[in-house]
């Protein structure tokens, strides 16, 4: 009998689970808010069956209202940002300013709010209806102008829309280029939940569980000068071998790919920095390599003025302490036309190529036909390059070794050349050379930072001792922005970050010397 009675329940069990399964794929009608992202509606199933009235809808995507989220629903996360004009020095603001600003207060920070009809909708659900004075609706084709053309407007913008142009704002101390990122934990994400109107008809459709995919994003670190010598060197021998990278080696290492422009060749032969040398012309210890191990090196510029100045012996022994160590090595090499070849990166399906040279010698360091040293710059042909890179489906990433300047603005030699290579489209366009930092435009969404300064280097007086390094993101085959990291150089020898108020006065500072007339 309770064999029968057990046959019988794991028959109608199979009958249950195989309607379900029909049901699920034909027969389920689902009600889909119409504050759904047009982005989101687009990726759900071809499967699902709209339903025009959400009461007797079998299913319901909407707005998940409740923080203890139905444990038979499945979950859509919905990534925003907070978009801000690129020369904004602040970074960071709280959730409940925005909300202030949102509901009729403003500030001196924030005056407006601009973002689509779709987004609008979103957060009127979230946060109630807005306030049209500080709230804007405009296209999505308008947002990004409006911000740059108006004081104090920011725009909330979907993940997926974000430009170069903008800097992204942290909400609560966290945004989506944070190193790690948590979007559960994050104030601009909005859950949409998948769930039955009863249990007895399950919801088993395919769903995206968010605009935000982790592994569609790669992050790249340009860094400016590195020259691990003299002071530097000292504190090395006397402090340990890791003694410059302890504050900094952790956000460097954390990048996907990571650059360092090292302009002094290894020696075996190169002199203790122990009593100090105080000459320019300069070598490393070959110990030194594990500082770059330290900060995750994966790429080595080597378009440096300083590569040859013990001689080529030393040039090509340190190559070949590059490729043992696996590094990609570019801008220089054992003949010029190695040494302007770019270098390649696939991850997360992003695909970059990067390639550099330099422009201003001295003539004795320049590689030539059949001769090492840093790679001379032939326009024309970085602009070939570029373009038939880019036909490639190849994100390009361009470095120079241009005019050292004792001031933060740019020389019009400088700015000629970085705009003409600007006008082929790279995504990045980076300053190696410069020991003071300088700073950044846009030629449409190209992105130019004239020179970050040093990374690693003893020049500490007024205008040397801030610098930057920047990390870029590309997110799904797009360059999509970037943080500018900030340091300040201690001891002659190790960098920090700058606190949030030095920071602020310096990013103010140097974009106060830039021209933005070609944004657009």
């Amino acid at each position: 009998m309770k064999l029968t009675i057990k046959i019988c329940g794991l028959y109608f069990l199979l009958i249950l689970a195989l309607s379900w399964s029909e049901v699920s794929a034909q027969s389920l009608q689902t009600w889909i808010d119409p504050a759904l992202p047009s982005n989101g509606k687009e990726m759900l199933s071809s499967e699902i069956r709209i339903a025009s009235d959400r009461d007797t809808a079998d299913c319901r995507i909407e707005l998940a209202s409740d923080p203890n989220l139905d444990p038979n629903s499945v979950t859509i996360r919905w990534v925003y940002v907070l978009a801000a004009p690129y020369a904004t020095p602040i970074d960071d603001i709280s959730l409940q300013a925005v909300q202030k600003v949102w509901h009729g207060e403003t500030d001196t920070v924030i005056s407006q709010f601009v973002l689509d009809e779709e987004t609008y909708h979103v957060f009127s659900k979230n946060w109630g209806e807005a306030d049209p004075d500080t709230v804007k609706v405009l296209s999505k084709d308008a947002l990004l102008a409006e911000t740059w053309q108006k004081d104090a407007v920011w725009a909330i913008i979907p993940f997926e829309a974000m430009d170069p142009r903008w800097k992204m704002i942290q909400v609560d101390g966290t945004s989506p280029f944070d190193i790690d990122f948590d979007p559960e934990r994050y104030a601009l994400s909005v859950v949409w939940q998948f769930r039955p109107r009863n249990k007895i008809r399950p919801c088993a459709f395919s769903l995206p569980k968010s605009n935000f995919d982790r592994g569609k994003m790669t992050s790249l670190t340009l860094t400016g000068t590195t020259a691990m010598v003299r002071q530097l060197a000292y504190h090395i021998e006397e402090d340990g071998l890791l003694y410059p990278v302890k504050n900094i080696a952790a956000v460097l290492s954390a990048s996907d790919i990571t650059h360092v422009s090292n302009e002094v060749s290894f020696s075996l032969d190169c002199p203790p920095a122990v009593p100090l040398r105080r000459e320019a012309r300069f070598c490393s210890d070959p110990r030194y390599i594990r500082i770059l191990e330290a900060i995750g090196a994966d790429v080595i510029e080597l378009t440096g003025n300083h590569v040859l100045d013990w001689g080529t012996e030393p040039f090509l022994y340190s190559l070949d302490l590059y490729h043992k160590k696996g590094y990609q090595v570019y801008g220089g090499g054992l003949n010029a036309d190695e040494g302007q070849k770019p270098v390649f990166f696939e991850h997360h399906g992003n695909r970059i190529a990067i390639l550099g040279c330099n422009a201003i010698g001295p003539e004795n360091i320049l590689a030539g036909s059949d001769t090492p040293g840093a790679a001379p710059c032939d326009l024309e042909k970085m602009k070939q390059q570029i373009t038939d890179l880019k036909d490639a489906g190849w994100l390009v990433v361009v470095t120079f070794q241009h005019l050292e300047w004792p001031y933060y603005d740019v020389t019009p030699l400088q700015s000629h050349d970085f705009y003409e290579i600007a006008e082929t489209g790279p995504a990045i366009i980076s300053g190696s050379q410069a020991h003071i930092p300088q700073g950044m435009t846009f030629v449409g969404k190209t992105f130019i930072h004239f020179g970050l300064g040093n990374l690693l280097f003893d020049q500490m007086s007024d205008v040397e001792r801030d610098s930057f390094f920047d990390r870029h993101y590309f997110y799904d085959g797009r360059y999509i922005g970037n943080v500018l990291e900030t340091i300040r150089l201690e001891n002659y020898s190790q960098p920090r970050f700058l606190q949030a108020d030095e920071r602020e006065s310096f990013l103010a500072m140097i974009f106060d010397t830039c021209s933005w007339n070609r944004v657009f």
